[in-house]
Order: structure tokens, then sequence, then C-alpha cells
């Protein structure tokens, strides 16, 4: 019976990928891991997914947060806690990301694959559950959209010793503030702990994402083409805007808008 029950958890407990640098993102004084990402691409979610699961092979507990509205969370948890069926998919795809004629990257196949990866990582008890990060009705009105996610993340209920994942856009993710124009935007992980938060933008040799510009809503240029090796690449200079590269080593590919598509189709791809 026991000999029955570990090849049943073995099949189903995800494996990890292994990563160049990754393993220095867990140390001990690391609480916050802040990932960013060109949205629209089907390589980056699959990248943090499996992060995701190589943080949860070190024995601590891990969190995820991702950014979709607060107003979404019992709606995530209810597919955290589902069996990932047709209809726990078609469920998932009613949320407001998913619905949103604004196709950005955050409702595509690629974030269904990694709604279904988080589900089996939760079920296998590699992860303690997914927040919902960004602003919904309960933000107070007036509220820097950046300053509520970086006070969702800290507010986060975990042990002393957890590691606390987080996956935004690239922009939400730097670590000093960025100047638009006339405009000076805080990042959210700029206003994290500076000791205990490592921030990380993912970036591949080129290709294509899939977002909305001038042109419409489509696959667009994603970089410049490049050939760098596959890793995550750390920097101590002063005026870093992350505190490491994810280099993917591989050019992206536009992840397709879920809307619309079966979501078996989504979670196959």
């Amino acid at each position: 019976m026991l000999a029955i029950a570990a090849a049943l958890l073995s099949a189903t407990a995800p494996s990890c990928a292994s990563v160049p640098g990754a393993d220095r993102l867990w140390q001990p004084e690391t609480w916050w891991v802040i990932v960013g990402e060109m949205h629209g691409t089907n390589e980056s979610p699959d990248a943090f997914a499996n992060l995701v699961c190589l943080a949860s092979a070190t024995g601590r507990p891990v969190t995820v947060a991702v950014e979709h509205t607060s107003d979404d969370q019992a709606a995530i948890n209810a597919f955290l806690a589902s069996d990932g069926s047709p209809s726990a998919q078609a469920a998932l795809l009613k949320l407001s990301l998913f619905k949103s004629e604004f196709h950005d990257g955050r409702g595509s196949v690629a974030f269904m694959r990694l709604f279904d990866r988080l589900r089996v990582l939760k079920q296998a008890g590699r992860i303690d559950g997914v927040i919902a990060s960004d602003v919904g009705r309960a933000t107070p009105e007036g509220q820097d959209r950046n300053a509520a996610m970086a006070q969702t993340w800290t507010k986060i209920a975990a042990p002393d010793d957890a590691i606390i994942l987080a996956y935004v856009g690239n922009l939400h993710a730097m670590r000093k503030p960025i100047a638009f124009g006339h405009r000076i935007i805080v990042p959210a992980g700029a206003m994290m702990p500076v000791k205990r938060t490592m921030t990380i933008n993912v970036d591949g040799n080129g290709g294509k994402a899939w977002n909305c510009q001038d042109d419409g809503c489509r696959p667009h240029d994603n970089g410049y083409t490049r050939q760098v090796a596959p890793g995550i690449k750390y920097s101590v200079a002063a005026d870093r805007q992350w505190d490491a590269i994810y280099e993917l080593g591989a050019p992206t590919t536009a992840a397709l808008p879920a809307n619309g598509a079966s979501a078996t189709t989504a979670l196959s791809n």
C-alpha cells in the first residue's frame, strides 16, 4: 500500500528543469523574489512556473502572487482546488483578464498553462497558495497601483522561512523609480525591503510577444535578435534596473489570447 501511495505521489508531483544561477535566489535572507516579464509570450510564464517548482524543491514554504485583480481571488482558489477538468478550465476563462478585449498577455494560453501548473503544485503540497495581487474593488480609492501590489506582497501571511514569488510586468519589478516623460513611477519592486528582495527580468533572444500597440493587438517584435546562453545572470551595478536577468536563451513566441479558445487546447499547447 505504501509503495502504491509513493508511486502515485511521484506521478503527480511535477519535476523541475535546472536553471543555471537559480540556486542563488533561495538564499536564507531572501523572502520575496519579484519576477518581471514582457507580457504576451509562451516562454516567460513557462519559465516562471519552473522557478516556482525549483523554489518548492528547497523545502521552504512557497506562496505565489500573480498580476491578476484581487476580485478574482475566489475563482483562482476554486481552480486550484479543482480537478482541472474542462468545466474547471471554462470557469477559469471567466476571469476578468481572460474576458478582456484588451489582450496584454495575462489572459493568454500561456497563463492558462501557468495556472494549471500552479494547481498541480498546490495539490502536490509544493506551494501554499496563489495570491491575486493586483488592485481590485477592495483597494482604497486613490491608492497607487504599484504601492497596492507591494503592500499586498508584504502582508502575505507566511512563515519566517517562506519564499514568496511574485509574477508581474517587468516595470512593476524594477528596483528603482523610473521616469516616463514628466512622470516619475515608483515600481512595486522599489518599495520592497531591499535586503530581503530579489528582482528579476525575464528576457529572450528576440522573437515575438502578443500585446496591444498603436497598430492593434497582435504578435509584435519582442526585443532584439541575439545569442545569449540560458540562465540567471546577476548584477551589482548601482544603476541596475533589476538585480538579475533570467535569460531564456531562445527567441520568444507570441502567446495567443485564451479568450475564445478551448481550455483543452490552451493547456496542451
